[in-house]
């Protein structure tokens, strides 16, 4: 393989380098970060729908709370 990737020894000629030879890998790490940076935005939404859906009540009287504690000064 020449320094530059772009062609290969055949052992008689150089002859180009197969195309996606070093790139792909680079290309399949940015998809694979890209796809796990994907998968924990949606895990964390979840998560978050999750708790505000079963705190929402709790999370209301807390504000209440607040407000009335407010106002009553």
């Amino acid at each position: 393989m020449s320094p530059d990737r772009l062609w290969r020894w055949t052992g008689q000629s150089w002859v180009p380098a197969r195309p996606g030879g070093s790139n792909s890998t680079a290309g399949m790490a940015a998809g694979v970060t890209v796809a796990v940076f994907a998968g924990v935005l949606v895990l964390a939404t979840l998560l978050t729908v999750v708790v505000l859906l079963t705190m929402s009540g709790q999370i209301s009287n807390v504000f209440s709370n607040v407000v009335a504690a407010l106002t009553s000064h």
